[in-house]
C-alpha cells in the first residue's frame, strides 16, 4: 500500500505536480483542480505542500455521512463515490492534515488517489524529489 512522501526542503515551488495531477484527472491544466497543492510564504522561503497523506486515520472517510468515501483495498488511497457524495464538506473540514481539496466548481472534494498506482505528481517533480513514493502497510 503506498504513500506520497512529501519532503518541502527539496522543493522549488515550480507547481508542476498541480499541473500534471489536474490534467491526469480532467485533461486539462488548472491549479484549483489538484489534488496537491503548493503553497509558498516568499518572505521567508517556506513552502508547504498539502496532500492526502493516506493517513492511519481516515478521518474524512469516517465522517462523511453518506458513505460516500472508502478505502481501496489493494492500494489503500481513498475513493470517492460521486453519486452519494451530496457536497456537505464534512471530509475537507475534518482532515487535520489539510489533505483534502475542494473543487467549488462541482462541489466535490478532491482527494489524492495515486492516480491507482501511478501518480503522476511525481513524474515532473523527479529533479527536486519533493514528492516521492513510499510503501507503507495501512490497516483498514
Amino acid at each position: 500500500m503506498g504513500f506520497i512522501d512529501k519532503k518541502p526542503e527539496n522543493c522549488s515551488g515550480c507547481r508542476s505536480c498541480e499541473l500534471a495531477c489536474s490534467l491526469k484527472h480532467f485533461g486539462y491544466f488548472d491549479f484549483s483542480k489538484s489534488r496537491i497543492h503548493i503553497e509558498q510564504e516568499e518572505e521567508h522561503s517556506v513552502i508547504e505542500i498539502h496532500q492526502c497523506i493516506q493517513c492511519d486515520e481516515r478521518s474524512c472517510v469516517n465522517v462523511c455521512p453518506t458513505n460516500a468515501l472508502s478505502i481501496d483495498t489493494e492500494l489503500g488511497y481513498i475513493c470517492l463515490d460521486e453519486e452519494a457524495c451530496t457536497g456537505c464538506r464534512a471530509c475537507y473540514k475534518g482532515c487535520k492534515y489539510n489533505g483534502v481539496m475542494w473543487d467549488d466548481e462541482n462541489e466535490k472534494p478532491l482527494i489524492c488517489d495515486l492516480c491507482e498506482g501511478e501518480p503522476e505528481c511525481l513524474k515532473p517533480c523527479r529533479l527536486h524529489q519533493a514528492i516521492t513514493r513510499s510503501m507503507k502497510e495501512i490497516v483498514l
